[in-house]
């Protein structure tokens, strides 16, 4: 069962549905989030860069395969509550390409068409977040001394920071600064949620720098200057 092909959602294997991959959408990437305007005289459109990539659809085509004690009605109303019991992003990704996820809703229907007595075929497009994330990207990586991270892929990242430490604390990361006053035990800093809190205690009052702390492509170099006894980082290394 293990080099069937499958896609994981919700922490939930398709395999475990009886669902098997039958056909993968090319490897697309997302679009760039752009507005023409045409200014009457002027040959050319104007380009502004909206700064932003738009989500993606990710289709894919699944064969259902029973094997299992279970009746074709009772799996697909499994499949249906894999799918549509609860709202937002979640990881998806599939044994294509283990190194990297995407974070993915489905709010489509779920059809399932009966083909023979225990097949069946469904298609299924999920919305997702633009980017992928690496799997090697989740995994903290603790300072106790200035150091540097290395990005090798080719955008910036939008990392989680968790400062353990006192009073006031400047983080540099390159050549951006950031600080973060009246520290008690720690502050965490989500740059992807553009929010910084202790727990569920907001803390943005506490910070000042422009905007959020990205590590760029190439080498990061981190320090810090005030009380700090341990920097933590989820680096969340992305690409399109």
């Amino acid at each position: 069962m293990e080099k069937l092909p499958f896609l994981m959602f919700r922490e939930h294997s398709s395999l475990e549905y009886a669902l098997l991959i039958s056909e993968k959408s090319s490897y697309k990437g997302a679009a760039r989030d752009v507005t023409y305007t045409s200014v009457p005289g002027r040959s050319g459109d104007l380009l502004t860069d909206n700064g932003r990539y738009k989500n993606i659809t990710i289709p894919y085509k699944l064969s259902l395969l029973n094997t299992t004690d279970r009746s074709f009605a009772v799996l697909a109303h499994q499949i249906k509550g894999w799918l549509l019991s609860e709202a937002g992003y979640f990881r998806l990704w599939d044994s294509y390409d283990g190194k990297y996820f995407r974070l993915a809703s489905y709010n489509d229907e779920a059809d399932i068409e009966q083909e023979l007595r225990e097949t069946g075929a469904l298609s299924l497009s999920f919305s997702c977040k633009p980017f992928k994330y690496s799997f090697e990207g989740q995994t903290p990586v603790v300072f106790t001394a200035g150091g540097s991270l290395y990005n090798a892929e080719f955008f910036p990242s939008s990392p989680y920071i968790k400062i353990t430490g006192s009073g006031t604390v400047t983080l540099t990361i390159n050549n951006a600064s950031f600080t973060f006053s009246d520290i008690d035990e720690y502050i965490e800093i989500d740059s992807e949620a553009m929010n910084a809190y202790k727990g569920t205690v907001a803390k943005n009052n506490k910070m000042t720098g422009a905007g959020f702390p990205t590590l760029a492509p190439g080498k990061n170099v981190i320090a810090w200057t005030g009380n700090v006894t341990r920097l933590e980082i989820v680096p969340r290394w992305c690409c399109l």
